[in-house]
């Protein structure tokens, strides 16, 4: 039993979407896989480049002036504190 000439050719024709379906997915998969890869190498230099920095700046200048308004805080505490004592010790109040 052989198969005929016309039955050759509709085979072929049957495939043929078939095979070049397969190629474009591959190419596809493989295109994608490749973009993938370059912007995790991407990602992975500007965090090492980010993990490198000792503070953000705008952080490290927002820390700054906390820590400079916490002084002046303390400083104002402290002599609000002394002077609570001067008038506690004056009119002789018991003072908690």
């Amino acid at each position: 039993m052989t198969i005929s000439n016309d039955s050759k050719l509709k085979v072929v024709l049957a495939l043929t979407p078939l095979v070049f379906s397969a190629g474009v997915m591959v190419s596809t998969l493989t295109y994608s896989t490749d973009a993938v890869e370059a912007e995790v190498e991407e990602v992975k230099t500007g965090l090492a480049i980010h993990s490198a920095l000792k503070a953000h700046p705008v952080t490290e200048e927002r820390l700054s002036t906390i820590a400079r308004e916490q002084a002046e805080m303390k400083s104002e505490i402290k002599s609000q504190s002394v002077s609570l004592a001067a008038i506690c010790q004056a009119t002789g109040a018991q003072c908690r």
